[in-house]
């Protein structure tokens, strides 16, 4: 009987439908940074959901941290571009199919620790397309090559377009990359750490960056106006550069304020280090952090 419930079970999460709609989530970003979803391209925010065929792009300086339904990872350096073309979840075993499509910038992908061995991801760069279930890999277009390095795990790597009767490249050795010029055949061989170090900060979101976070609790209030249409004039820059402001309406006694401020900062240095920033762009800002 045990038996029987056992092939019962597995026959039931074999027939289980994936979920098409499963998310994924903004847990930090270091401005500036967008989403283009249904052909409009709003700033960034930390927190925000994100689905199949929604695209993010990070600006100059920028760091981003994304995580799946299923607690993998992934992250972007600045001036990157990537689109996550496909993503559904079986609930069972902690199934995660995706597919990723980086067009730009430093990319890194790191598997949950508890994620299905079953799980399929696949990550298309410019002229590579890696496949793997669990792994820790990073990538990036140098010059006139594509680097892909392993750091943990196995991967399955094909050229871009896929030959039909071609082999793909197996990587298997850890802390190993491949260096793949835009034809003829690439080339493994071993990461050096301190060069791996390196290319890794590339995609870190770092302390001390005036970085958002997903839940954080500081706001940045930037200008505080009587006029409303000197606010939202000031909203609309800051949207279009890449940086999620909002406004607020403050009834006063001698009539209504329009607070421009940006929300979810860790905490108040993070709050008033992108102040700071701003206020070199815009020295007519007066930045203050709050948690009101």
């Amino acid at each position: 009987m045990l038996i029987r419930a056992g092939i019962v079970a597995l026959l039931i999460a074999a027939a289980m439908p994936l979920q098409a709609a499963s998310y994924a989530v903004v847990e930090g970003v270091q401005l500036p940074a967008w989403i283009i979803r249904d052909g409009q391209r709003e700033p960034l925010t930390a927190g925000t959901e994100l689905k199949a065929q929604d695209e993010i792009a990070t600006g100059s300086g920028a760091r981003l941290l994304l995580r799946l339904g299923d607690g993998s990872q992934v992250k972007l350096g600045e001036n990157g571009w990537l689109q996550i073309a496909e993503l559904a979840q079986r609930q069972v075993k902690n199934f995660l199919s995706a597919t990723l499509r980086v067009f730009a910038g430093a990319f890194r992908f790191t598997t949950a620790p508890d994620s299905g061995t079953d799980s399929e991801v696949t990550v298309q760069f410019a002229t590579l397309i890696a496949r793997l279930n669990t792994a820790d890999i990073w990538g990036k277009k140098l010059g006139d090559r594509e680097v892909l390095v392993l750091i943990n795990g196995k991967v399955s790597v094909a050229r871009v377009p896929e030959k039909s009767g071609e082999p793909p490249l197996e990587m298997k050795d850890l802390l190993t990359f491949l260096q793949a010029p835009r034809s003829g055949a690439g080339k493994i061989e071993p990461v050096q750490i301190e060069q791996l170090k390196i290319w890794a900060a590339e995609t870190e979101i770092p302390d001390g960056g005036g970085a958002l976070r997903r839940g954080g609790p500081w706001k940045l209030n930037l200008a505080k106006y009587a006029n409303q249409i000197q606010a939202l004039s000031l909203y609309d820059s800051l949207r279009r550069e890449g940086y999620p402001a909002h406004i607020e309406k403050q009834p006063l006694e001698e009539g209504p304020a329009y607070l421009v401020r940006i929300a979810g900062f860790p905490s108040e240095l993070e709050a008033n280090l992108l102040g700071a920033r701003l206020k070199q762009i815009n020295p007519r800002l007066e930045p203050i952090a709050s948690l009101q």
